[in-house]
């Protein structure tokens, strides 16, 4: 098993899959049988090129400013067996952890649109800019497959905050 590396010795996302033997594989959003993810697009933010962004299953952003575009990034992925949910979400806080000069504003575990779920909020930084994140694992089991779905929402802590707000809390999982 690959070792920990996270501040509180738990294994990142990547590190778990790999010390399991999960391989992952990206979804293209509109295949038969994967998650339907829905948020509001906040407006002045515009869907982006996928294939730009190699295993993402879609990327919003703002217009770039002082080299920063406010962004949300939906990834969905199919695992090649199935993983315990439990302990895979709690290294989705390891990940955001690990993030320059982190400074965590809150967490969550439990379900979210009737799937085992985890979610961390902070800030960190990138010099010169500090940025709030968002970050929301859940685990969608659909007939035989399961599925990881992950939103990141990142944005510049001098903005209001109410488009990721919007898009945090407009967020929905179906299969």
């Amino acid at each position: 098993m690959t070792a920990p590396t996270g501040p509180d010795g738990l294994l990142s996302v990547a590190e778990y899959l790999t010390a399991t033997d999960v391989m992952v594989s990206a979804v293209d959003p509109d295949a038969p049988g994967a998650p339907r993810v829905s948020f509001p697009v906040p407006d002045g933010w515009q869907q982006l090129d996928r294939t730009m962004f190699p295993g993402t299953s879609g990327v919003w952003a703002t217009t770039p400013e002082d080299g920063w575009a406010d962004n949300a990034v939906l990834m969905i992925a199919h695992f090649s067996k199935p993983v315990d949910p439990e302990t895979l979400l709690a290294c989705g806080f390891t990940d955001a952890r690990r993030l320059p000069e982190w400074h965590e504003l809150d967490t969550h575990i439990g379900e979210f649109d009737g799937y085992p779920s985890s979610a961390i909020t902070g800030t960190y930084a990138v010099p010169p800019l500090t940025l709030w994140a968002y970050n929301r694992y859940l685990i969608v089991s659909a007939n035989d497959d399961q599925y990881l779905v992950q939103l990141t929402v990142t944005v510049r802590t001098d903005r209001d905050g109410s488009a990721a707000s919007d898009i945090v809390a407009g967020l929905s999982v179906t299969v």
